[in-house]
């Protein structure tokens, strides 16, 4: 049976459960390993002496955050994602931030990244995000006939929501609103009239073996709102699944003009404990999230280019190199996105993007590197806490301004008291139509911040310029979000913290 097969048969098979199909069972060969119901049961197993149990549960929380641990689980997941991607090979891997960066080395990750958050897909809490409409990647399935997204989940689940439910709820509500565009432009004659194909998908399509038949239908009633909030392909998509249990076939790929696929790879082996043990290494599925809690400063990027030097030696030498790696890169400033030229010489995307009809632009923090920095913007605004030193020379003292906004929580509150600096500095640039750069270490949330309270305060709804400041009376809620959608048309991977927004709510409706 061809991989599309049966899709567009007329049987009552259908690809939306890949996994759980005929064709696609659970594989009956998959590698046998020890697995434990809980904790409780893997000690209940241990038949020699050792210390107290707190003391061996310690000991099982303490392998559970270990590095080593959690990069081997991390390169064992990676090779699943490659045998994907080889079944595929014709459709981009795009990884689903933040977990799904670690899955993929970085030569055949796309450039662009998603932000499907399993929060919009929560039981009771389905929800068409605004400020995560990931449009862009309608342009990538467009220009590639589909796509893969990559991202994983712990214990616990086979997939996480963000894959089961975010995103099928996603490509539902763009089918539907593309149906809607249409037939309004056939009626009305508009410069986009055509006819609507009669077997336009027009389904909420999820996985039976995650989402209950009730769960099913209290998103089926929501899709109709979720469109009314988005109001362009030419082929409706279609969510499709793989996880580790599934069987990949050995010639699956058969293009389809009926749909674009969007393959939702789910990383990580399902298991019933919080490890299991495997040769040299204790297994955890979905080791790369929350990497905050243990990669110690460690990026995907870094591990992957370093990653056969830090594992090669086993647990005992782990952790000693990681930590001597990102102290090398934060000695060089060689982070994250770092590189102008990738590894073969080549230019890479531009490391910012224009908003559309204004002269602000947001980056990341490569961006602001100079000199080439000074040669593509006339003023440039650093909320990162590392500098270039070049940009501290004399002659910027007027067209260089640094906002030493600190990651995560405890910067929100120095990005609230910031806001006046970057206003008052922006003001004569705007007057002088000067371009701006607004650049953090990734371009996705104090920057998008910033340039965010920028458009709001000089940019009037029509787009104009108004340099005594849009009056407080005409700033509402409505306008900063529509300012942010602005942002996010023309700059994809921005991806503002909640915390973010609501200071710049603060900012604006409070004072």
């Amino acid at each position: 049976m061809s991989f599309f097969r049966s899709v567009n048969s007329d049987s009552e098979e259908t690809c939306s459960d890949i996994e759980d199909s005929p064709s696609y069972s659970d594989s009956e060969t998959e590698p046998q390993s020890v697995e434990f119901e809980d904790d409780s049961q893997l000690l209940s197993e241990v038949t020699f002496d050792l210390p107290d149990r707190h003391s061996i549960l310690e000991e099982l929380r303490k392998d559970n955050k270990n590095v080593y641990n959690r990069l081997k689980s991390v390169l064992t997941d990676a090779e699943f994602v490659e045998k994907v991607a080889e079944a595929f090979p014709k459709l981009p891997l795009v990884a689903n931030e933040r977990c799904g960066t670690w899955y993929v080395r970085p030569q055949k990750l796309y450039y662009q990244t998603v932000y499907f958050k399993s929060t919009d897909g929560h039981t009771g809490k389905w929800n068409f995000n605004l400020r995560r409409m990931n449009l862009h990647l309608l342009d990538i399935i467009e220009k590639h006939n589909g796509c893969i997204l990559v991202d994983s989940t712990r214990r616990g689940k086979r997939v996480p929501d963000s894959l089961s439910k975010t995103v099928p709820i996603w490509c539902c509500v763009v089918n539907n609103a593309i149906h809607r565009w249409r037939q309004e432009q056939l009626m009305n004659g508009g410069p986009d009239s055509r006819e609507v194909p009669s077997d336009w998908d027009l389904e909420f399509h999820s996985l039976p073996s995650v989402i209950s038949a009730s769960e099913h239908s209290q998103i089926c009633e929501r899709i109709p709102s979720f469109v009314d909030k988005l109001m362009v392909v030419p082929t409706p998509l279609r969510p499709l699944w793989f996880t580790p249990q599934s069987q990949i076939p050995a010639n699956p790929w058969v293009e389809s003009e009926t749909f674009h696929p969007v393959l939702c790879l789910s990383a990580s082996r399902q298991i019933k404990s919080a490890m299991e043990p495997q040769p040299g290494y204790m297994y955890i599925q979905g080791a790369a999230d929350d990497h905050e809690c243990w990669a110690m400063g460690l990026t995907p990027s870094l591990f992957w280019e370093h990653h056969e030097e830090i594992l090669t030696d086993g647990a005992a030498t782990c952790e000693r190199r990681v930590q001597e790696i990102v102290a090398s890169a934060k000695n060089t400033l060689n982070n994250e996105g770092e590189q102008w030229l990738n590894k073969a010489g080549k230019p890479i995307q531009p490391p910012y993007d224009f908003i559309k009809g204004t002269v602000i632009a947001i980056g990341s923090r490569t961006s602001g590197r100079p000199p080439q920095c000074w040669s593509a913007f006339n003023s440039i605004i650093n909320c990162c806490e590392l500098e270039y030193t070049e940009n501290l020379d004399a002659t910027h003292q007027n067209t260089y301004l640094h906002l030493n906004i600190p990651e995560g929580k405890k910067g929100q509150a120095t990005l609230l008291e910031l806001i006046p600096k970057a206003l008052e500095f922006a003001k004569q640039k705007l007057a002088e139509n000067q371009s701006i750069l607004v650049h953090c270490a990734q371009g996705k949330d104090r920057s998008v911040g910033i340039a965010l309270a920028i458009m709001v305060h000089y940019y009037d709804r029509a787009g104009n310029v108004v340099l005594e400041g849009v009056p407080k009376s005409q700033v509402t809620k409505e306008l900063i979000q529509r300012k942010l959608l602005q942002i996010i048309e023309s700059h994809p991977t921005a991806s503002p913290s909640r915390a973010t927004l609501k200071k710049i709510n603060t900012f604006f409706m409070c004072s």
